[in-house]
């Protein structure tokens, strides 16, 4: 997975950080919750996941791996303007994404050990050198 917001910079848990989901906790008031269907709804966001980093500064914690941490949704509130009418809006969600691939505008400062990497013409637009320097350095 990757980290879409800058949780705690000094510790290297910031946007772009790359890790691996080791174990996900449901929220106490999840209770439909079946491990053994093929499609799981849930109800909340999970209370929290632990992440494997890649990379950290941060110590290890009591009980759990190095470079192991947990990680809890975001708050965050937005305000919608449509017209003369405005609406507040909070979403509760993990910063995390999943990393199998990214953009050429995710892969800056990324050590990427192997990569498969698309050059062709996107259908909405045009690719420039730029966009081929980006993704192969």
């Amino acid at each position: 997975v990757m980290v879409t917001f800058n949780v705690e910079t000094d510790l290297d848990i910031a946007n772009g950080s790359r890790g691996e989901i080791m174990k996900v906790v449901l929220d106490e008031r999840e209770t439909t919750f079946s491990p053994t269907s093929a499609i799981v709804k849930l109800s909340y966001p999970p209370a929290y996941v632990l992440i494997k980093m890649n990379h950290t500064k941060a110590v290890q914690l009591d009980g759990l791996e190095k470079n192991m941490l947990p990680l809890v949704p975001m708050e965050r509130a937005f305000t919608i303007i449509h017209g003369n009418q405005s609406k507040s809006i909070k979403r509760r969600q993990l910063p995390l994404t999943p990393a199998y691939l990214f953009t050429d505008y995710r892969s800056p400062g990324q050590t990427i050990s192997n990569a498969l990497i698309d050059i062709a013409t996107p259908p909405t637009a045009g690719l420039t050198p730029f966009n081929v320097y980006v993704a192969l350095s």
